[in-house]
């Protein structure tokens, strides 16, 4: 017969009251101190109430006990990262520090960090072949090591030896496992890193051999890779039913030219679909890019080189006509089918500072015309770790300061213009009237402006933000936020305070609470909006968007001291060949 006591602790974990469950644990080992199950027990109380901090210890003491118990020793593989944070927790002024002139004893605990890192992951292979050797068929033992071999930077294996390694423990997992999606992601994922090939072996090729895709946008893939990527993805969806998977799926599809194909991954995802969905109208855009055999993407990417050419019935002079005529001529190509690559080749100038010249007016134009963000909340563990530890870190600083998360999120509606799928954290104050949010990306081709802004100045590295916003309903937006790289600035409805590059979260908060509470002085009829949840995030998005847009067209898009801080040395010989550009976009 059981102790009471544990059927209460059975009862309380099935019906998830976790905190309860961990309570008769805890009065259990009061009685029997040396049950090694107690200990297990509570372990896997302390992983489901997220108590993650406190598992090291837990799992340790489970695992001295219970050394051939294998759940014990693939949950502190699971969870090793919580060992560094147990281990080398966050100094006081760390998440302050610059970068660039760290104090030295954060440069040591970090050196730390790393070395436990190191040996970590040592542990978490020697784990992982421990279990497979009692289990050779555990499938998330060998999925697990599988990534492990294709992460760690220094082994002693080589890197074609741990390749090989990791691709057949993963056929291995998936073999034992066939119902789990994130197999197949995993898989399907390095078959498309895998696809990806040299484009310029086949520029100007009159015909690709049979093994290459080429897509519209001039990017070139193996075919048998892009397949097996696409069959993976498949499978993922049919078992997951999640979006983004279908999402992976149509797009992988497109880039192999079945449309129809996609469109049918699309309809159905969309058919599954609330009609309140935040993704949905971000799946009704994507899907229209594979309509007509793929001319929707093409007709997308032609309106986007067309916008801004219509004109007044203004004459052109005759380096407008040029350009403007050089722009079309790219449109109908891409129209009949053309890649991009090849229809700018063929159409674009072969000066490069006019060519630089019309690249920069558009994307000072787009400033204007910013998509709306689209937000939608995701998971945060589905981003790079760069990224999230970029948001833990200012979560840490916001907490202290009365600041509450709202939630993780991606702006949907502006990837197409970043190039990569970047996560924002959101917070407010009590009030719900000051706004904050954290990004950081990693620049792979943020878009002509950035780039030149970021080439010229040396800067080519990950940016990352913390801004702290407020709306008016009188038509204002403040915004306070560090020094940046970008040129420009605001006037008109726009009030933006920048401060050291370097400033605390807490500063930065303090400071634009001291605006809103001046301005409120000043404007006293101005009424502050209210947002405590992710809609009321993008409804003062928009709301600022709009406030800039307006200033932006006020100063005709840009500053003469904008284009001389942005262009540099570049400035004499872009300059007015930018604003002419400018002219006839918005003619």
């Amino acid at each position: 017969m059981q102790h009471p006591a544990f059927d209460e602790f059975k009862r309380a974990f099935a019906a998830k009251n976790f905190e309860q469950a961990l309570q008769y644990v805890d009065q259990l080992r009061e009685e029997f101190p040396n049950s090694a199950a107690l200990l297990w027990h509570r372990a896997n109380c302390l992983e489901k109430l997220e108590r993650y901090s406190e598992l090291p210890a837990a799992l340790e003491a489970a695992i001295v006990k219970l050394p051939d118990y294998l759940p014990a020793r693939l949950m502190r593989v699971e969870y090793s990262y919580w060992y560094v944070e147990h281990a080398y927790p966050m100094i006081d002024g760390e998440d302050e520090a610059d970068d660039d002139n760290l104090p030295s004893e954060v440069v040591a605990v970090r050196a730390q960090r790393e070395q436990l890192q190191t040996q970590l992951e040592q542990r978490n292979e020697a784990d992982l072949r421990f279990i497979l050797e009692k289990d050779p068929q555990h499938a998330q033992a060998n999925f697990l090591l599988s990534n492990l071999l294709r992460s760690v930077e220094q082994h002693s294996m080589s890197a074609e030896e741990r390749e090989a390694m990791a691709t057949d423990l993963l056929e291995r997992a998936i073999a034992s496992n066939p119902k789990n999606p994130d197999y197949f992601l995993t898989r399907a994922a390095h078959h498309r890193s895998l696809a990806w090939c040299d484009s310029s072996e086949y520029e100007g090729a009159s015909e690709l051999p049979p093994h290459i895709v080429k897509t519209f946008t001039g990017i070139c893939f193996l075919r048998q890779h892009l397949e097996a990527a696409a069959q993976d993805y498949r499978q993922a969806w049919s078992l997951s039913q999640q979006p983004g998977h279908a999402l992976k799926l149509a797009t992988t599809l497109h880039d192999l030219g079945a449309y129809d194909e996609a469109l049918a991954v699309y309809d159905d995802a969309l058919a599954k679909m609330p009609e309140d969905a935040p993704l949905r109208e971000y799946f009704i855009e994507r899907r229209a890019m594979s309509e007509n055999g793929g001319a929707g993407e093409r007709e997308h990417m032609a309106q986007m080189l067309l916008q801004g050419l219509e004109n007044d019935g203004k004459d052109q002079s005759l380096a407008d006509n040029i350009a403007a005529q050089a722009i079309l001529g790219a449109a109908d190509a891409i129209r009949r089918g053309a890649s991009v690559q090849d229809a700018l080749a063929a159409n674009i100038s072969d000066d490069p500072e006019t060519m630089r010249a019309m690249n920069l007016a558009r994307q000072l134009l787009n400033l204007a015309n910013e998509p709306a963000p689209e937000l939608a909340e995701v998971d945060a563990g589905e981003y790079p770790s760069y990224q999230r530890s970029f948001a833990n870190k200012t979560e840490k600083a916001a907490e202290k300061i009365g600041m509450h998360k709202i939630c993780d999120a991606e702006a949907m509606g502006l990837f197409q213009r970043l190039g990569q799928h970047v996560m924002l954290r959101f917070y407010r104050d009590d009030s719900g009237e000051i706004g904050m949010a954290s990004f950081t990306m990693k620049h792979k081709w943020p878009g002509m402006v950035a780039f030149l802004i970021l080439f010229l100045s040396g800067k080519w590295k990950a940016h990352a933000m913390v801004e702290c916003v407020t709306t008016f309903d009188d038509g204002t937006l403040i915004s306070t936020q560090p020094e940046s790289i970008s040129p420009f600035k605001y006037g008109g409805g726009v009030i933006l305070r920048k401060l050291a590059k370097n400033v605390s979260v807490q500063e930065l908060v303090t400071v634009h609470k001291e605006l809103v509470a001046d301005y409120k002085l000043q404007h006293p009829e101005a009424k502050a909006r209210v947002v405590n949840d992710l809609a009321g995030v993008e409804a003062r998005w928009i709301e600022g968007q709009d406030i800039k847009a307006a200033y932006r067209k006020s100063i005709d898009y840009v500053s003469d001291e904008e284009l001389r801080t942005m262009l540099g040395a570049h400035y004499d010989s872009l300059a007015d060949k930018i604003r002419a550009q400018i002219k006839l976009m918005t003619a």
